[in-house]
């Protein structure tokens, strides 16, 4: 087993910020959180979230082309079951999310967020990293 340390003592410069970020309804997921990074000086990031969504598109990505493929769901409003993602500046783009969501009748289904509105709201638990984190998909 490995560990690293991820938070510091209050004292130490290089302590981690931790920031609980509400998203509202009509917000887009995507440039909000790359907004809130980018304006909070967080260069890179770990995140989860739970909430829903009302318009969303989800993706696989596809290792032999090196692409991401869409994956065709259409239902309207989904609760967010898991949500977990990284914000790497660095990176274009620079938030980069995998989620499950759920539908009214109880189905699941997941894959890379493309791009999500908010509805009701979106609750995001975002800690910012003192390590590298490296590229998403080499």
């Amino acid at each position: 087993m490995r560990t690293h340390l991820m938070n510091r003592a209050p004292a130490l410069a290089d302590e981690a910020r931790i920031f609980s970020v509400r998203l509202d309804p009509g917000d887009e997921v995507m440039e909000k959180l790359a907004a809130f990074a980018d304006e909070n000086g967080i260069a890179q990031g770990v995140f989860e979230a739970i909430g829903g969504f009302e318009e969303f598109s989800l993706a696989r990505y596809e290792v032999r082309t090196k692409r991401f493929v869409d994956i065709p769901i259409d239902p309207d409003q989904v609760e967010v079951l898991s949500l977990t993602g990284l914000v790497t500046q660095a990176n274009d783009p620079p938030v980069h999310i995998h989620t499950v969501l759920g539908d009214v009748e109880g189905n699941a289904f997941g894959g890379h967020l493309m791009r999500a509105v908010v509805q009701p709201v979106l609750l995001v638990s975002l800690t910012e990293t003192v390590h590298e984190i490296p590229s998403h998909h080499v």
